[in-house]
């Protein structure tokens, strides 16, 4: 993968598949710790121990249908973060989702880039209207602190019956997304 942002939509389309109702996506920049963190979190179904062990295995799938590119998509994840000097951390109960967490050094020169957050965002919520998106972006120099919170739970509640992926509403979300990300300094990451 090019870039962390489609690592993260790599994550979201897991937890689809893993029949979630709300998927949280929080992507932090401390300047402070040098450390950019990410985390997806999901109530999907969840895995057990050894499926948790597996699922960092590159030639490990729950998909049964999948051919060839088997369960890349977390291994390479984890190779990334670790090659660039970070971390990564999944946590599951079966029942009740999973969490996967990755920090990358800000300075380590083998970090990706995050890439295009905005569109990864986006697509993940016109394209699974059902679902509900908590979305948290925060970051962290000495001087400040700023924040970006984007709920579709929300934003469900204020439409009534007008869906999430109708055309005016995608152009209101793709709008308030881009400033949030303006706002918290994740363009350039």
């Amino acid at each position: 993968m090019q870039d962390i942002s489609l690592h993260l939509l790599d994550v979201i389309q897991n937890s689809v598949s893993a029949s979630a109702k709300c998927v949280k996506v929080r992507v932090l920049q401390n300047v402070v710790e040098n450390r950019l963190r990410t985390i997806v979190e999901d109530d999907g179904t969840g895995m057990d121990s050894h499926t948790l062990q597996k699922a960092q295995d590159s030639l490990y799938s729950t998909k049964k249908e999948q051919v060839k590119n088997v369960g890349l998509g977390i291994p390479l994840f984890k190779q990334n973060a670790e090659q660039a000097g970070g971390a990564f951390r999944m946590a599951s109960e079966l029942g009740h989702g999973t969490v996967l967490t990755a920090d990358f050094p800000l300075d380590n020169l083998d970090r990706l880039p995050l890439g295009n957050l905005k569109d990864t965002l986006l697509n993940s919520i016109i394209g699974h209207p059902q679902l509900d998106f908590n979305i948290h972006l925060l970051y962290r120099d000495n001087a400040k602190e700023l924040c970006f919170n984007f709920d579709t739970k929300e934003v469900r509640e204020e439409l009534g019956e007008i869906p999430l992926n109708y055309p005016d509403v995608i152009e209101y979300i793709d709008q308030t997304l881009y400033e949030g990300i303006q706002k918290t300094n994740m363009e350039d990451v």
